[in-house]
């Protein structure tokens, strides 16, 4: 055979399998712009932390947010490090606030962590939290002691396929069902058991048993029903039904306890979904971060949106902007028993509550 024969048998043979790794890829998606609405007709905004000049130095990027059974806020930020970081936080990373007072009573989570995410509070006032640098899911008890460590570390160059993996979605990236890459949230079951959203190199939503033992796995990026691109926060009710802010996809979608495919709420009043919470009342609160960290530049937008367990929406309010009851990039939400509304906000590096009239 000749050279030129070799060489255009060569360049065939690469070009297929350049087009068969890049077979599956998954574009982010756009929707038109919901009609804002200014003000919450319901709910009167405060920011609740931080409030001093020494807090607002030493404030980062907001993470997460939960509620335990005492009505406790625990707010979750990377303080002087950021997203994918490389360095563990010196400073406290994790803020309690009393919830009656609503005054800070506790902060710790100094050196834990590298890119904080995450936060959930279970049944039980157990804090979990995940962090994508580490990519990890953490166990602590209320006092901040840790019970529990899930998640394997990388083996050599792991980081690098799958970042090819991004890129190239059959690239093979050999990885068992107990290593997350970059975790971004968890829910937990009144049994212990948990499903973790495991977005930012992976594509999946995994369910794991009170010991760790995975049940079982959704893990397909697409846009199709039961498909995902950057499952980015979840959440489950009382019956174990499952609701997943499917971020590049713009939408929410549902599963059963059993990780069935329910249903999926796209519509354009949703925006695109950074965090959901089920609140005690059975309705489904969203924060939508808008397009932001997706490359718009003009005619940003973020709110909150509450809907009822058919993905009707209810409510919906919030401008993009940095006063009281405004709001940059919405990250996680959280709500109280009596119906109050608790927002992380990435880019403001504030927690601030909309509380119930």
């Amino acid at each position: 055979m000749s050279k030129l024969k070799v060489f255009l048998a060569t360049s065939l043979v690469i070009s297929g399998l350049i087009i068969w790794l890049r077979q599956g890829d998954s574009e982010v998606i756009y929707k038109k712009k919901p009609v804002e609405i200014s003000e919450p007709e319901t709910y009167t905004p405060e920011i609740l932390w931080p409030k001093t000049l020494v807090d607002k130095n030493t404030a980062g990027e907001a993470s997460g947010v939960a509620v335990n059974s005492k009505g406790d806020i625990y707010y979750f930020h990377r303080a002087s490090g950021e997203y994918s970081g490389n360095n563990y936080i010196e400073e406290p990373t994790i803020v309690v606030l009393d919830g009656k007072t609503k005054k800070v009573k506790q902060m710790w989570g100094e050196g834990l962590f590298k890119s904080p995410h995450g936060l959930e509070i279970d049944s039980k006032d157990n804090i979990w939290v995940t962090d994508v640098s580490l990519n990890k899911l953490y166990k602590f008890d209320k006092e901040g002691k840790l019970i529990k460590t899930f998640g394997e570390d990388y083996r050599v160059g792991m980081e690098w396929s799958l970042r090819i993996r991004n890129k190239l979605p059959n690239f093979p990236v050999f990885m068992n069902e107990y290593t997350f890459a970059r975790p971004t949230d968890v829910t937990v079951m009144d049994d212990g058991s948990f499903v973790v959203s495991d977005g930012y190199r992976n594509r999946r939503i995994a369910k794991f048993d009170k010991d760790g033992e995975l049940e079982w796995q959704k893990n397909k990026l697409g846009s199709k029903p039961g498909e995902f691109n950057l499952p980015h926060g979840i959440t489950s009710d009382s019956d174990g039904k499952i609701y997943v802010a499917d971020r590049n996809n713009a939408r929410i979608q549902v599963f059963d306890k059993n990780g069935r495919y329910v249903d999926r709420w796209d519509n354009p009043e949703i925006g695109r979904p950074y965090g959901v919470e089920v609140g005690s009342d059975g309705k489904i609160y969203v924060v939508d971060g808008g397009d932001s960290l997706n490359g718009a530049k003009d005619k940003l937008t973020s709110q909150i949106i509450i809907l009822d367990k058919q993905g009707t929406v209810l409510e919906r309010f919030g401008t993009w902007g940095s006063k009281e009851g405004e709001l940059k990039i919405p990250h996680d939400i959280a709500v109280d028993v009596k119906g109050n509304i608790y927002v992380a906000e990435l880019e403001n590096k504030r927690i601030q509550e909309f509380k119930k009239e």
